[in-house]
């Protein structure tokens, strides 16, 4: 039987629940907009935070630099959603990633 090991660090499972979070209430906030690009932007945002999320969730290595570039679209998507976007948390989730 082989063994797995975890490589996860508080960093990046609190960088995880961060991203769960804004993944949440993205989801929730596309779910009451009207149909159009904003929904589509704020929608894409949530699942790109989630799939990132569910990475660091699983142990997947990211470098900051890569954990920055991926944080990064997310940010760029959530800035096609109008004035109902969220602010850019680029620096906030890499603060925890790297902390």
């Amino acid at each position: 039987m082989a063994t797995i090991t975890s490589t996860l660090t508080t960093g990046a499972l609190a960088t995880a629940a961060a991203l769960t979070g804004y993944a949440t209430v993205a989801g929730a906030r596309a779910d009451l907009l009207p149909f159009g690009c904003e929904r589509e932007a704020m929608r894409a945002a949530a699942v790109k935070a989630h799939s990132l999320a569910q990475a660091l969730e699983r142990g997947e290595h990211f470098t900051p630099e890569q954990f920055e570039v991926a944080a990064r679209r997310i940010d760029d998507e959530m800035a096609w959603a109008g004035e109902r976007r969220f602010p850019a948390c680029t620096g906030k989730w890499l603060a925890l990633f790297t902390g």
